[in-house]
């Protein structure tokens, strides 16, 4: 669902390619396309008391740099909130694959996707959290979409 305002948005990551830039939260998950329920999440729970969000927290939220002692664990930090799960996880992944973040910036992105390609499972970032694995029918879906 990118409208035209979105499509501004996208030319500007594409020629920015900066991950440090602040982007208003709102404007910029509607672009990666997050579910609505897990944006409005998201933003109560890591961003309630800022209006601008970068993409290195955007990138650090789906996919972790932060690494599970369990060979095959991927650490996602947006499955620690409250109705988010494997199928917005998904959905972001897959969104964010086919977006233009500017050279660095997506490869810095790839770095991170290849990380969930290599995964067998996907957990969030809290000590005893539950984790649900990654098949590799999905990941095949993920990367025929791209």
């Amino acid at each position: 669902m990118k409208t035209q305002n979105n499509n501004s948005i996208g030319e500007e990551l594409a020629n920015t390619d900066d991950m440090s830039r602040q982007w208003p939260k709102l404007d910029l998950l509607l672009y990666l396309e997050f579910p609505t329920l897990a944006r409005n999440n998201l933003c109560d729970f890591y961003w309630k008391n800022q209006n601008t969000i970068t993409l290195t927290e955007i990138f650090e939220l789906v996919i972790s740099s932060k690494e599970d002692p369990r060979p095959g664990y991927l650490i996602s930090k947006m499955l620690d909130v409250r109705c988010i799960g494997k199928k917005a996880f998904l959905t972001v992944v897959n969104s964010m694959t086919e977006v233009d973040f500017g050279k660095k910036c997506t490869l810095i992105w790839q770095q991170k996707y290849a990380k969930f390609i290599d995964a067998s499972r996907v957990k969030g970032n809290r000590k005893y959290c539950w984790s649900v694995p990654i098949t590799d029918e999905e990941k095949r879906l993920l990367s025929q979409a791209k």
